[in-house]
C-alpha cells in the first residue's frame, strides 16, 4: 500500500514537472516572438555569436557601433586568415563591454580581444533605454548579466529586473506584431560575423578639425574600475587584451590622449585610427556613413590595417589553410550572395537591370502593362528567352520564372490569379499586377515592373518599373 501511494505521488510529480518544464518553453517562445528585433544594432551580432561554433573565435572585437562598422571579420579571414567575431550592440554602456567580455568567454578562448573604446569616457545613464535595449534584449539570463544588472540599477531595481526578463518589457508588444516577428533564422547565424558596413556615404565631407581642440577630459572612476576588471579577466584567462579607437566626430584628442595614458599604465597596445587616418588613405568624403561610422569603404582601409598588425603581433591561426570547410567560408558565400542583391536594388537604367538580375536561387516576376511601343525589341528577347508566345507579351501579361525557368507561364487579362507560397510569403499574379504579401505592385503604367525574391533568404530583394519610353531610369514603388 506504502509502495502505490510512493508511486502514485511520484506520477503525480512527473506530471507537474512535464507541466512546468511545457509551462517554460513556451513562456521562452512567447518571449522570443514578443521581443523586438534589433537587427545589426543587437539581435543580429548577439544571436549570431551564441550560433558559433564553440572556440573556433581567436579574435574577439567588443564595443558600441563604431566597432562594428569599423572591424570587418570578413576582410580579416578573406585577405589573413583570422577568425574573429564582432560581438557588440549600438550605442554600448561601458558596463555591458565587460558583461559581453564574461558571456563570450562562456562559449569561446580568443587569443586576443580588441577593445573600441568610445563609451570609456561616458557616465552611464539608465535612462537611455535604446542603449540598454540594444545590448541586452537578447542576452541570454545568466547570473552574470542579473549581477551586471544588480549594479547598473543600484537605485531602481524594478527597471533592472524588466532588462533581466525581456518579457517584462515587451508582454505589450503583441497588438504589434508581424510575419517577422515569428519568422526567425534557423540556425541564428549572422554571416556578417557581427559587421555591419553598408555602402552609404555621408552627405557631406567629414570635418575633424574640431578633433584637435583641447579640452579637459578625465575617464570617469566608474569607467576605471570597470576597466581594471577587463584587464584581470583577460589576463586570468590568458587572453591578449587591444585597445582602438575609431574616428568619429565629437572624439576629443585629450581623450585619446587619456586612453592612450591608461594603456601605458597597464601596459597594452593602443591603436589610435585618428593618427592613421593620412597613412591609410581615409577619405573624409567617401569613407564614411555619417558623422560616426565607417562605411564599407573606410571599414575595408581600417580592417586591413588591423589584419596586418594582428598578423604581425599576434599567434594566430591562418584558417584559410586548413582543409575543412568553416563558417567564415560559408560567411564569404553569402557576403556574395548579398552583393549580388545589392546590385540589383542600386541598378538604374533597364540594361543594367537585367545584366544583375541574379535567376539562380530567386523568382523574378515581370509584368508588362499598357503601351509598350518604346521596348518591343526587349521584350520580343525576353519572349525567346523563357518561351513565350511574343505577339501575347506585347499585349501585355506577367509571369514568373524561378531559378530561370518560366513556372506560371504568362497571365493575360482573361486568365485566373496565380498562386505562389514560399513559407510566410505569398505572391499573386494577375493579368496587369503583382501582389506580395497583400500589397500591389505596379509602379509604371506603360512599360515593365520586375519583382525580385529571394527564395534561400525568403526575402523580397527589389521591386522596379521601367516607363516603356525612358528605360534608362527604374522607378521603385517607394519614390
Amino acid at each position: 500500500m506504502r509502495f502505490g501511494k510512493v508511486w502514485s505521488l511520484g506520477k503525480s510529480l512527473g506530471k507537474t514537472a512535464l507541466f512546468l518544464l511545457l509551462l517554460f518553453g513556451l513562456f521562452l517562445k512567447g518571449e522570443q516572438i514578443l521581443k523586438l528585433d534589433m537587427g545589426h544594432r543587437g539581435t543580429d551580432n548577439v544571436n549570431g555569436f551564441y550560433a558559433e561554433e564553440e572556440n573556433s573565435v581567436e579574435v574577439l572585437f567588443i564595443g558600441s557601433s563604431t566597432m562594428f562598422c569599423t572591424a570587418d571579420p570578413l576582410v580579416l579571414y578573406e585577405e589573413y586568415g583570422i577568425a574573429s567575431y564582432d560581438f557588440g550592440s549600438s550605442a554600448q554602456p561601458f558596463e555591458l563591454s565587460l558583461l559581453y567580455m564574461q558571456e563570450a568567454l562562456k562559449t569561446q578562448k580568443p587569443k586576443v580581444i580588441a577593445l573600441e573604446v568610445l563609451s570609456i569616457g561616458n557616465e552611464l545613464d539608465t535612462n537611455k533605454a535604446d542603449n540598454l535595449n540594444y545590448g541586452l534584449t537578447d542576452m541570454p539570463f545568466s547570473k552574470e548579466k542579473a549581477a551586471g544588472l544588480y549594479d547598473m540599477f543600484r537605485n531602481d531595481k524594478g527597471a533592472g529586473i524588466s532588462y533581466l526578463i525581456p518579457m517584462l518589457q515587451y508582454k505589450d508588444r503583441w497588438q504589434e506584431l508581424t510575419k517577422e516577428d515569428f519568422v526567425h533564422r534557423a540556425d541564428g547565424k549572422n554571416y556578417t560575423k557581427g559587421a555591419y558596413t553598408p555602402d552609404l556615404i555621408a552627405p557631406s565631407p567629414l570635418d575633424f578639425s574640431s578633433y584637435y581642440e583641447e579640452e579637459p577630459f578625465a575617464i570617469p572612476q566608474r569607467n576605471r574600475v570597470i576597466f581594471d576588471r577587463m584587464v584581470r579577466l583577460c589576463e586570468e584567462n590568458d587572453i591578449q587584451l587591444l585597445l582602438f579607437k575609431a574616428p568619429n566626430i565629437g572624439w576629443k584628442i585629450s581623450q585619446t590622449k587619456a586612453v592612450a595614458a591608461l594603456a601605458e599604465e597597464y601596459g597594452l597596445p593602443f591603436i589610435d585610427f585618428f593618427s592613421l587616418m593620412d597613412e591609410l588613405g581615409v577619405d573624409p568624403a567617401r569613407d564614411f556613413r555619417d558623422n560616426s561610422h565607417f562605411n564599407r569603404y573606410g571599414s575595408r582601409k581600417a580592417s586591413l590595417y588591423l589584419g596586418a598588425y594582428l598578423r604581425e603581433h599576434y599567434t594566430l591561426t591562418d584558417w584559410r589553410a586548413t582543409d575543412r570547410e568553416n563558417s567564415w567560408d560559408l560567411a564569404l558565400e553569402n557576403r556574395a550572395h548579398d552583393r549580388a542583391n545589392e546590385q540589383v536594388c542600386r541598378a538604374e537604367g533597364l540594361p543594367d537591370y537585367m545584366s544583375v538580375l541574379p535567376y539562380g536561387g530567386h523568382t523574378i516576376v515581370f509584368s508588362v502593362t499598357g503601351d509598350t511601343g518604346g521596348m518591343e525589341e526587349f521584350l520580343r528577347g525576353l519572349a525567346a528567352a523563357f518561351g513565350l508566345d511574343e505577339g501575347s507579351l506585347l499585349e501585355g501579361g506577367t509571369f514568373a520564372v524561378r531559378d530561370g525557368q518560366c513556372i506560371s507561364g504568362l497571365i493575360g487579362a482573361s486568365q485566373e490569379a496565380w498562386y505562389w507560397e514560399e513559407g510566410f510569403d505569398t505572391l499573386m499574379l494577375t493579368g496587369y499586377s503583382i501582389t506580395y504579401n497583400r500589397e500591389m505592385y505596379q509602379p509604371v503604367d506603360h512599360g515593365i515592373t520586375i519583382l525580385v525574391y529571394d527564395n534561400v533568404w525568403q526575402e523580397l530583394v527589389d521591386v522596379a518599373g521601367f516607363d516603356a519610353y525612358n528605360p534608362a531610369y527604374s522607378i521603385r514603388p517607394q519614390e
